[in-house]
């Protein structure tokens, strides 16, 4: 009967505190692998889409004008080329 009336023991949870503990380090880990993984794609699209801006600022009346082009610009393209668009 001296079990009844005594104070219950708790049950030793160390084991589980450090598995918890140890998990949440893990999820903490891979939470900041995604974030750089994250950070360094965001960085890539920009920087593709400044080239893209830029190359439309500089790439299209460089070419216009260019003296490699053949003929002027108001001419157009050659009309012996043989291909022709859609076909």
């Amino acid at each position: 009967m001296g079990g009844i009336l005594s104070k219950p023991k708790m049950p030793d949870t160390s084991k589980a505190m450090k598995a918890q503990a140890d998990a949440m380090a893990k999820q903490t880990e891979l939470l900041d692998q995604q974030e750089a993984r994250l950070n360094q794609q965001e960085k890539s699209a920009q920087q593709t889409a400044a080239a893209s801006a830029k190359a439309r600022r500089r790439g299209s009346y460089r070419l216009l004008l260019s003296s490699a082009r053949g003929g002027s610009a108001a001419q157009g393209l050659e009309k012996g080329s043989g291909t022709t668009l859609g076909a």
